[in-house]
């Protein structure tokens, strides 16, 4: 499976590299250069390998995006706090368009195994509560907005979870371990944001979003519906 994509990884890689070398110096102008290629390459490569065939791809299509759009406004963060919000916005809709692209897997055997679905229902929802109330006091008027993103990022990792049995286990696999890590990078991203900034954690937070943005885009392209759910299955 990797041999196909071997050539995107490399160039994804190099990519992701320029990136992560841009937070570790913190120069302004290579970040501004290579952090809006994270998703051009990433939905570039889901078009072209996919033809956005279905309304699964076109849905993480959509959704990859939204999260440029983000990209490129949490880049001008430090000059504005309404840079933020729009990327906060950004985001939320990004997750909200792969929330939309898993419920559909789920939708074509709701009968399935929901193992994985419940085991992320329990983890991330002690996590979401656990973590509002740690950056809650630090939120000022955010409050209500940062409540309503953890909750559509929870979403987002549970339905990766209840793909479980609905899709080949390679596409579960990556998307599953994707959304984790977007949970990953999200939060770290708001905890430096709100309570503490601390060493590294440019390195940490990007580079786990393009860890998270490529297994779900590779997921993605790998994708086949499976089992009792093919017979439901409008893709």
């Amino acid at each position: 499976m990797w041999k196909k994509h071997l050539g995107f990884s490399i160039s994804f890689g190099i990519i992701a590299i320029l990136n992560l070398l841009s937070e570790s110096i913190q120069s302004p102008e290579l970040r501004l250069a290579v952090k809006p290629l994270i998703c051009v390459l990433l939905f570039l490569y889901l078009a072209i390998s996919t033809k956005l065939y279905g309304g699964f791809k076109k849905l993480i299509f959509t959704g990859l995006i939204f999260s440029l759009f983000g990209d490129i406004a949490l880049m001008f963060a430090a000059k504005s706090a309404d840079f933020f919000i729009i990327g906060l916005v950004s985001f939320l809709v990004a997750h909200i368009f792969y929330s939309l692209a898993f419920y559909r897997d789920f939708k074509n055997d709701p009968m399935a195994s929901k193992k994985y679905g419940h085991l992320m229902l329990f983890a991330v929802g002690i996590f979401s509560l656990s973590f509002y109330a740690i950056l809650r006091p630090y939120l000022a008027d955010l409050r209500i907005p940062v409540m309503v993103y953890i909750f559509i990022i929870s979403v987002m990792a549970i339905l990766a979870g209840y793909r479980y049995k609905r899709v080949n286990l390679i596409s579960f696999r990556l998307i599953f371990a994707g959304a984790i890590f977007f949970v990953i990078s999200d939060s770290a991203l708001a905890y430096n944001k709100f309570v503490s900034s601390y060493p590294y954690s440019g390195v940490i937070i990007m580079g786990t979003y393009m860890i998270a943005q490529y297994l779900i885009t590779i997921g993605s392209i790998e994708r086949k519906v499976v089992g009792m759910a093919v017979k439901n299955s409008y893709y």
